[in-house]
């Protein structure tokens, strides 16, 4: 779980004459990649020096990332502990660690006194770091230099801490308020509320590795305002609906885990016993605020040897405007193992035969949440950004279960058309049967004949309507038959047939391609082309066997074609000092060059590409909430230069991610997060693009409609 790393270098500096020497190490944990202030390992400095000698020494720590611990009074940081210890035990220092700079903090005038042996041992213990600027499998290090009074510096490095994603999550299904609504107990209880049938979904919560959740006795809690912390959002519900969820969650190694049944473990309260070892238990937080910080547990676990305790409490949590959130906090781990915890949140709803059904949101995430990756007065210890958990059923092993189940329909296409004729269109429906997200991919093997075959979309999640087109433009007359694979990983696959029949084409003379427009191929727009965007052209007479289209004669990547319209990226070295000639060439029969303007951005936005952090599209009845994450896909945005976000009047000057989308060849993907204190509202939301080119003016896209709740 946690291994040393140990560094040797010599400290330049003279006590009584004798030179001073010291080993450095550190013993660096793995911490949460989540983690905005993550506890770094202790470092230590075991030295020998004069007997009875002294020193005064300036102590410097440069990390990799920002320093995270609180500060007070201008520069001086807090909740670390500086000692040194020459066989009497462990002396703190009273010298105050400044701030030098966001990723460097110094003790200055350390003074050292060794013992009648000639030895001192200096510990460093906790110091915080942003982990989120580091990434998982990369190390926070720490470069260490110490001036001894008079004498040069001496430097090391030394590898601190290593972040991994710590938290993931599966969901059994998702709660829907329907016309038929979910009854409540009268004697609302654990047990009374699973007997009386009321409707119920179960979140389960998976350390990515051992001690990832840990109470506020743990290492990695040192100083700091609470555990390990758990907060859980929803959304979505109509009025009416109330929420239940338990006071006190037993882990996977209790006695009797926490379970609603149906995520595979026996329906119970929990059951729990305190051990030497511990076992996982998490304590509904009172009087937490939105981001998981403030409030107490309401329970904390008796000593060892008190026996065990059952526990079939719920409370309901407020409902305002459809949105709730509930915090937990661990009040007790086993370190050594990797454990999980799973509850099921009740749903109360009185029947209703004229209201529509309602899909609903669920969110989980480390908590406290914040923003802040620096240094701060005021912001909670631990903190962590709100990052979407990766599912945990690749940990506990049971994906078919959590990720669905594919159902395609697996009715044979068949396609009919002449040689050099129009593109043939047909489609299929994917299904998702079980619960869970369930991601899937589509790829064609042809039996006969090649790159006749086209997907639109070649991947997506769950329920989706894929349309197929078949283009004669290559193939001679003749039947050809291909099949269309569809895997969903764990959640099965399916495959379906595919026959197309062309027919001897006409023996007319060929048709010269023409060019109409050039258009953005999200907005459909006549707009400059971006280099390495996506563009539309509309025409006439595009099909055949070889279609190409050229930018000043270099060849651009055709991704659909039929008769009257081409979807291609642009190449992306194309230059931006003038206008390029465009020719569109059909069998050889080239079509009258048209000259496009050419420009570094021209953004927008696909339609129906805006989405919530739970990946469900966002509109009026489904609104993002203030401090979420929303991401939206776009084409015009490949340029170099600064890419903003403007939701209505306020601007995001750096988004969380901009960039290739993945998979998606000249189209780029926008991750942001929505401002804290931005009002409920639907407003306009526009992505733009300033050029690094001295004089550029900033570019912005044809708004589309945001909703906040």
């Amino acid at each position: 779980m946690r291994y040393i790393s140990v560094l040797l270098f010599l400290l330049s500096g003279l006590v009584s004459a004798q030179t001073t020497f010291c080993v450095t190490g550190a013993t660096p944990p793995i911490v949460r990649a989540e983690g905005l202030a993550e506890r770094i390992g202790d470092i230590t400095f075991l030295c020998t020096g004069a007997p009875n000698g002294q020193m005064t020494g300036n102590f410097t720590f440069l990390l990799n990332t920002d320093v995270t611990n609180r500060i007070s009074m201008g520069s001086t940081l807090t909740g670390l502990v500086f000692t040194v210890d020459n066989g009497s035990g462990p002396q703190s220092v009273t010298v105050q660690p400044l701030l030098q700079n966001q990723s460097t903090l110094v003790f200055n005038g350390v003074p050292v006194t060794f013992s009648a042996q000639g030895t001192a041992k200096l510990n460093v213990a906790g110091i915080r770091a942003n982990a989120t600027l580091i990434g998982v499998g990369n190390a926070i290090t720490a470069f260490i230099s110490v001036n001894a009074a008079g004498f040069p510096i001496a430097t090391a490095q030394l590898v601190v801490a290593r972040p991994e994603v710590g938290l993931y999550v599966g969901m059994s299904t998702e709660l829907v308020c329907a016309q038929n609504g979910s009854p409540l107990p009268s004697n609302i209880s654990f047990t009374n509320l699973l007997s009386d049938g009321t409707a119920f979904a179960s979140t389960r919560i998976t350390e990515g590795f051992a001690d990832a959740f840990g109470p506020k006795s743990a290492f990695d809690y040192f100083n700091a305002d609470s555990g390990q912390r758990i907060i859980v959002e929803y959304s979505g519900f109509p009025a009416g609906a109330s929420l239940f969820v338990p006071d006190v969650i037993a882990g996977s190694d209790a006695i009797h885990p926490t379970a609603g049944g149906d995520f595979e473990v026996a329906a119970s309260g929990g059951a729990y016993t305190p051990s030497a070892n511990g076992s996982l238990l998490l304590s509904r937080v009172a009087g937490a605020g939105s981001n998981g910080a403030g409030g107490s547990p309401i329970y904390i676990p008796g000593a060892i040897g008190s026996g065990t305790v059952t526990f079939d409490n719920v409370t309901q949590i407020p409902l305002t405007n459809g949105s709730a959130y509930v915090v937990y906090e661990v009040v007790d781990a086993n370190a050594s193992a990797v454990e999980t915890a799973q509850f099921p949140t009740f749903l109360g709803l009185t029947p209703d035969g004229s209201r529509p059904a309602s899909q609903t949101s669920e969110s989980v995430f480390f908590a406290p949440l914040s923003t802040v990756g620096t240094a701060s007065a005021t912001e909670p210890l631990p903190r962590f950004i709100a990052t979407t958990p990766p599912p945990d059923c690749t940990i506990i092993g049971d994906c078919s279960f959590v990720q669905g189940s594919l159902a395609v329909d697996t009715t044979p296409l068949e396609f009919s058309e002449p040689a050099g004729g129009v593109t043939g269109q047909s489609y299929f429906t994917i299904a998702n049967t079980g619960g869970g997200m369930m991601n899937w991919t589509a790829s064609v093997s042809y039996i006969s004949g090649s790159g006749w075959l086209t997907l639109d979309p070649p991947q997506g999640a769950n329920n989706t309507t894929v349309r197929v087109y078949a283009s004669p433009a290559t193939l001679a007359a003749g039947t050809y038959q291909a099949s269309i694979q569809v895997n969903a990983g764990a959640a099965g696959t399916a495959t379906v047939l595919v026959s197309f029949v062309v027919t001897p084409g006409s023996t007319t003379s060929k048709i010269v391609p023409a060019i109409t427009s050039v258009l953005n191929a999200a907005s459909f727009a006549a707009v400059p082309v971006v280099p390495g965007s996506l563009t539309t052209i509309m025409g006439s007479a595009f099909t055949g066997k070889l279609v190409s289209v050229t930018f000043n004669g270099e060849a651009s990547a055709i991704l659909f074609s039929n008769d009257a319209q081409i979807n291609l990226m642009v190449p992306a070295d194309l230059p931006l000092s003038s206008p390029a000639q465009m020719v569109v060439t059909v069998d050889g029969s080239s079509s009258a060059a048209m000259s496009v303007p050419v420009a570094a951005f021209e953004p927008a936005i696909f339609p129906g590409a805006l989405l919530n952090q739970d990946a469900t599209l966002n509109s009026a009845s489904n609104g993002a909430k203030p401090g979420s994450v929303i991401y939206f896909w776009a084409t015009g945005l490949s340029g170099n230069g600064a890419i903003s976000v403007l939701i209505g009047n306020r601007e995001i000057d750096a988004p969380y991610y901009a960039g290739p989308a993945p998979g998606l060849p000249g189209v780029q993907q926008v991750n942001l997060v929505v401002p804290a204190d931005l009002p409920a509202m639907t407003t306009d939301l526009y992505v733009c693009g300033l050029s690094s080119a001295a004089g550029a003016t900033k570019t912005c896209s044809v708004p589309v409609p945001v909703t906040l709740q």
